[in-house]
């Protein structure tokens, strides 16, 4: 097993204060002095890629984030989190729960990253940008843009893996041909008399077809999150991952860090379903004919690796006449989501509007 590496700090060279990175200045800066200091750059660096069958028989665990931190686990959702080793108290970026911390808890292990895409929207930016989100939709109340208090905002980094394969596969099926032939049908006329007709029918020809494909996946990306955690994650994506800079702690300063809710085995299994399920759409499209049934499909995966990203996103809670609700900002590309309060005045409006145009329209009509 790797052992951890030794935990990095960033004093200010000025003043000694705990540097924090900025995604506006896209440099270290200290909150005190003001004095910034840039990150070593690679241009045109790509993360390394590991075999992931050999990674996951001889390397299971790995060496932490190499920066101080304390790891906090929420009683209510069961979210992980590392934030700075500083830091007592904090409030669940998920469920919204707030805690104040007692002792610090060591962290547990985690598979060191091999590159992270640093923030680009700073708080100020994400703030601002709220503001615009609040004042759009039909049936949101019109007072919500003055009346909402932003309650908190946090910066996470998400747990990122993406995946490569290649997948040779071979397919089975019965190929449908659609077929019109004519009939001959006996009915009876109004007075009860026989006679023939003549209709077209569509039947289906089917025939055994077979053939095979190689497919190669490159840079597939599955967050290590649980269903329910990224059924909010996925309103803010996509991730832009060929900006994905060399791992360095300095870009953790000042944020937090989500634990992974998967080990790497579960993620790749997530991954090889999607994979799979690609590649079963992609063989029935290669079936001749009209439709197809009987579909059978094996596939021979190879060339298998992977590389782990830490994502950036801002996540906030706002409160509307004593309500609070939730909202999301990826901290890459700028795109929100969240929840709004509904007017249902609104909603009683439109709804009377589209009657009233209903009702005229059947009685200038009918």
């Amino acid at each position: 097993m790797a052992q951890p590496e030794e935990a990095q700090q960033f004093p200010c060279p000025n003043c000694g204060a705990d540097l924090h990175w900025d995604p506006k200045a896209a440099s270290m800066r200290c909150p005190f002095c003001d004095s910034t200091v840039p990150v070593p750059d690679m241009p045109g660096f790509e993360p390394e890629e590991h075999d992931l069958e050999s990674f996951l028989t001889d390397h299971p665990e790995a060496e932490g984030y190499g920066v101080r931190r304390q790891e906090f686990q929420c009683r209510q959702c069961g979210a992980g989190v590392q934030v700075e080793a500083e830091r007592r108290d904090l409030t669940c970026p998920f469920c919204g729960t707030h805690y104040v911390f007692e002792a610090t808890r060591v962290p547990t292990r985690v598979l060191k990253p091999d590159g992270v895409l640093p923030f680009k929207i700073d708080g100020k930016t994400c703030r601002r940008r709220f503001k615009a989100w609040l004042g759009r939709g039909w049936f949101t109340p019109g007072k919500l843009k003055r009346l909402a208090r932003l309650d908190r905002i946090l910066g996470f980094y998400l747990p990122f893996f993406t995946f490569d394969a290649r997948a040779e596969s071979r397919w089975r099926a019965e190929a449908g041909y659609y077929e019109t032939t004519e009939e001959t049908i006996r009915t009876t006329d109004a007075g009860g008399n026989p006679e023939f007709r003549t209709r077209r029918v569509r039947r289906i020809r089917w025939t055994p077809a077979e053939g095979s494909r190689t497919d190669v996946y490159d840079d597939l990306p599955v967050a290590a999150l649980h269903d329910e955690r990224l059924r909010l994650v996925d309103r803010i994506l996509p991730y832009d991952f060929t900006e994905s800079r060399p791992y360095n702690p300095a870009y953790l300063a000042g944020f937090g860090v989500m634990n992974p809710d998967m080990t790497l085995a579960e993620v790749h299994r997530k991954a090889r379903a999607i994979m799979r399920k690609r590649q079963v759409e992609r063989c029935a499209g290669d079936v001749p004919g009209d439709t197809y049934r009987n579909l059978q499909v094996s596939i021979r995966w190879s060339e298998q690796r992977f590389k782990h990203l830490l994502c950036p996103v801002w996540m906030g809670a706002y409160r509307y006449r004593g309500r609070l609700f939730h909202f999301l900002l990826n901290g890459q590309t700028g795109k929100i989501h969240g929840e709004k309060p509904i007017s249902w005045l609104k909603v009683a409006l439109v709804a009377a509007a589209v009657l009233f145009l209903l009702w005229l329209y059947f009685h200038v009509h009918g």
